[in-house]
């Protein structure tokens, strides 16, 4: 699988957020050099499960609306 790639504002945005969340929940200030290193680490360790979670998601979406397109056909034949 290729690398998943963010743009710089999403990557600060994702940054930004466990920041925020590391000062909220664990009393732990990440400057930006830790922030970065752990951002990167997230995307890396966790983007591809995601990912795919979300595809998995598209995939069966798309199949109940192909199964739901195939029943309205099915209703329109003559018999």
């Amino acid at each position: 699988m290729s690398e998943i790639k963010l743009s710089l504002n999403e990557k600060e945005d994702i940054r930004q957020k466990l920041v925020d969340y590391c000062e909220a929940n664990f009393d732990l200030t990440l400057e930006q050099f830790d922030a970065d290193f752990f951002t990167d680490f997230v995307i890396k360790e966790l983007g591809t499960a995601l990912f795919n979670a979300g595809v998995d998601e598209a995939i069966k979406t798309h199949v109940a609306y192909c199964d739901r397109i195939q029943e309205e056909m099915d209703l329109k034949k003559i018999l």
